[in-house]
């Protein structure tokens, strides 16, 4: 089993319960814990078998770009079940920070982990 981290990438979208969060954008910050088959992968100019950290990284701006979710659970447990099911990943870890969410506190963060139920 091999790990892939992808940390702070960072998400400007629309995400809230209230009225004014369903109009302006709200930075997020999102960390990655990816667990997957090593062993299966490999480069050459005959096979492009490799988790590619870019694409997965594409992936979750579009789903950011093209939904709107109420809460930050709601989005993490959206992004761990489509990149288990698209990457066939073993595991998935998220972080999901919302900076600035509430006053008084520099962060509001919720954490996820996932598991493949068909490995």
């Amino acid at each position: 089993m091999d790990i892939i981290y992808i940390e702070k990438l960072i998400i400007i979208t629309k995400i809230g319960i209230y009225s004014w969060e369903k109009v302006n954008l709200q930075k997020l910050i999102i960390d990655l814990k990816i667990s997957y088959d090593g062993s299966l992968v490999r480069y050459d100019k005959f096979s492009k078998c490799f988790i590619n950290y870019k694409t997965i990284s594409d992936e979750i701006i579009l789903i950011t770009n093209n939904n709107h979710f109420y809460l930050l659970e709601q989005l993490a447990e959206y992004i761990a079940q489509y990149l288990i099911k698209k990457f066939n990943l073993f595991y998935i870890k998220i972080k999901i920070s919302k900076p600035n969410a509430i006053p008084n506190a520099s962060n509001v963060s919720v954490i996820i982990k996932r598991y493949n139920k068909n490995n």
